[in-house]
């Protein structure tokens, strides 16, 4: 999508004043005050983004007067703003800069010209052509015009760069989502949720009752697809949230969906609004509180995963110039603090727009003018350090980046993959089109997606509970989510291989703390669309338990197997009898913390006994629980540093991989009958049938070979 370029130096203002001078002569067919009526109404058109209509008013003017310098020159500026005429642009420059008189070769209206022909050819993607004007103009600028040599300058880097990304292409592969998304309409500022199957995208299509605007465009909304069986449905209108003729324009969605982040012009200017999806529909928009909107422009916001901390543009006094991106994080109470300028490492003195945080809390991806910028808006991203300052930004590169704008990009889980608004590919249905943008360098997805709910109690109040989450790796918060007040759920996103504290916090008085270990094959898929691992839930008064998702594990079946395919030797009947006896119940509650979970099945194998072979015996117990799960645990430990080096203790043999430390209050509330202690001689004995069974048949298949 296109942002309207401004002037290249001096603006209306100039060539306004100007005008009287530069064309007086030449009348044919149009007074003078007639040309001036349709040169002004021209500008107006142009300050307004219609500029095909603007061409049609300076067409007339030049057919008038062939002599017209600043026909010339808006009608290549026009062009210069559409979306796939950058070439007829070059030809009213040069045209322009020709028919110059050699007096005004450098004048102001020449330097326009100049650098509006250079800038041009940037978006031609003819950098060094580019580079050869600007540095020429250069050396025809006095010292003393300060502000138009530092603007040389910034031009002539900018070329450098672009230089460089186009001679370093990034390999992508960009799709066009199709003509149940697309129209011959703009389409932009594309989100999509975590699961990856609604997409939210702002549009200028026809809608009910909303009448054609001069540009040929209707009215912003927003609109939303469904993706059913790996294909997107025929877009909708998510809801007109205002009136029919007012621009309405997604900034962002909450990674679970719920919450919808507005752009919308009201009596203060540009500001924030948001709107809540109630199960039903969408509320009405309530617009955010001061100090996040202020009598200044406010114009995009991006909420964290854990809906903790919000990212916001502003050119409010105090930044760095221009658009500046902000700040802002919930207190204790869930009030949003005092906002934050994010520093001089990614604001510049000129516009940073469009913030989004990727769901792993700590890669804000924006655009900027500034920085190595290939020219215009850039898209870029920089990672959160430990300390809360931010790595310098690093470009996306082209093809992503153009020398024209580019902003909006919009990653999904696995930072493979995006989505993107553009006008530049040949498959477009007309204006900007959203594409699905994939890097073809794989990068292994490393955060896992685990969806909590909280059961909320008569005496437990939803907005007051806070789960705190901390990497143990650096002891760092890397969440800060606050449960739906209506559904009680939550998704946390995590990175794999790491151990977490789960702080579960009420009130501020009340606490309770799990650990939760997530492991390398809790990373989502990079083929298929989101899975969710479900929590157990935790039950009142207090919070939900948090705890790592159980699966059955098929290498333990097959280690079984391996095993028993090798044939069985059991003592004689006499000598089973004599060590068989009955399991025991353990009746007394256990007074220690934590405890090594090393196996959790659906149905009891056979000779599940030969996978625990060289344990311990006597510190195996199993439970069978409600979810039809029966559990093994393997120790009882008073703390869980202790419990975690048994763990590791555990996994040397590279067997029990799969192994975890709980909390044992969770296997309490999960059993449906008292702990047994695990007794191999009674489970051998119990078997021994089927195991003689199993040898007999497996000596027959042997004879059978050999014959």
């Amino acid at each position: 999508m296109k942002v309207k370029q401004g002037l290249t130096y001096k603006g209306f203002i100039f060539l306004l004043l100007n005008f009287v001078i530069v064309s007086v002569s030449g009348q044919n067919e149009m007074s003078f005050s007639a040309e001036k009526r349709a040169f002004n109404k021209a500008l107006n058109l142009i300050e307004k983004g219609n500029y095909h209509l603007a061409i049609q008013k300076l067409n007339e003017i030049r057919q008038a007067d062939s002599t017209n310098l600043e026909a010339l020159y808006y009608l290549g500026y026009c062009y210069l703003n559409t979306s796939d005429v950058p070439d007829t642009a070059a030809y009213y420059f040069e045209e322009g800069i020709k028919r110059l008189a050699p007096e005004d070769t450098y004048s102001d209206l020449g330097v326009d010209f100049r650098l509006a022909l250079a800038e041009t050819e940037q978006v031609l993607l003819r950098p060094d052509k580019a580079l050869s004007i600007y540095e020429e103009l250069k050396k025809h600028v006095p010292e003393s015009d300060e502000e138009l040599r530092k603007l040389i300058d910034h031009k002539i880097t900018v070329c450098k760069n672009a230089r460089i990304y186009l001679n370093n292409k990034v390999e992508i592969t960009v799709t066009n989502l199709g003509k149940n998304v697309n129209s011959p309409y703009d389409d932009h500022s594309p989100l999509i949720t975590v699961k990856n199957n609604l997409l939210i995208f702002t549009s200028r299509r026809p809608t009910p009752k909303a009448a054609k605007l001069k540009d040929g465009q209707y009215p912003e909304k927003i609109f939303y697809s469904i993706k059913k069986k790996g294909k997107w449905t025929k877009a909708k209108l998510l809801q007109m949230f205002y009136k029919k003729y007012d621009h309405e324009s997604a900034a962002s969605v909450s990674a679970d969906g719920s919450e919808l982040y507005l752009f919308h012009n009201d009596f203060e200017g540009k500001s924030i609004y948001v709107s809540y999806f109630n199960g039903k529909s969408w509320e009405k928009p309530v617009k955010l509180p001061a100090p996040i909107n202020t009598p200044a422009d406010e114009t995009h916001a991006s909420l964290s995963a854990d809906k903790s901390t919000l990212f916001f543009t502003s050119n409010r006094e105090g930044g760095y110039g221009g658009m500046d991106i902000y700040m802002t994080k919930r207190d204790a109470s869930g009030k949003w603090g005092i906002p934050k300028n994010l520093g001089p490492n990614i604001n510049t003195e000129l516009d940073e727009d469009t913030p989004i945080l990727h769901v792993d809390g700590k890669t804000l991806y924006f655009s900027s003018e500034g920085h190595n910028s290939m020219g215009r808006m850039d898209v870029f991203y920089s990672v959160m350090e430990p300390d809360s300052s931010w790595t310098e930004p690093i470009n996306l590169g082209y093809p992503i980046n153009t020398p024209d704008d580019d902003f909006f990009f919009v990653p999904t889980i696995n930072k493979n993959e995006a989505y993107y608004a553009s006008s530049r590919f040949e498959d477009n249905f007309g204006g900007a089109d959203i594409y699905h943008v994939k890097f073809n360098a794989e990068k292994a997805g490393n955060l896992s997606v685990i969806e909590g709910v909280v059961k909320y109690d008569d005496n437990t109040s939803s907005e007051k509970i806070r789960i705190l989450v901390t990497n143990l790796k650096d002891n760092r918060l890397v969440g800060d989510y606050r449960p739906d007040p209506k559904t009680g759920t939550y998704i946390m996103f995590l990175e794999t291989g790491n151990l977490y504290e789960i702080k579960q916090v009420m009130g501020g008085n009340r606490e309770k703390v799990e650990h939760l270990d997530v492991k390398e094959e809790m990373a989502f898929s990079k083929l298929n669309d989101i899975v969710l691992f479900k929590e157990v839930t935790i039950t009142p008064p207090l919070l939900p338990a948090v705890t790592m998702i159980e699966k059955e594990t098929m290498d333990i079946e097959k280690q079984i197997a391996n095993i028993t395919a090798k044939g069985l030797k059991l003592p004689p009947q006499k000598e089973q009898e004599e060590i068989f006896r009955e399991q025991e119940e353990v009746k007394a509650p256990y007074k220690y913390t934590y405890v090594v979970q090393i196996l959790a099945l659906k149905k009891k194998p056979l000779f599940v006994y030969l996978y625990f072979r060289g344990l311990d015996a006597s510190k195996i117990r199993s439970y069978k629980c409600k979810d039809g799960y029966t559990r093994y645990i393997y120790g009882v430990y008073d703390g869980f540093k202790a419990a975690d080096k048994a763990r590791k203790e555990l996994q040397k043999s590279g067997k029990y991989q799969d192994a975890f430390v709980r909390d044992y209050k969770d296997i309490e509330e999960l059993s449906t009958a008292p702990e047994s202690i695990y007794n191999e001689e009674e489970i051998i004995k119990l078997y021994a049938p089927t195991i003689e069974e199993l040898n007999k048949n497996l000596n027959n298949n042997r004879k059978e070979k050999k014959e």
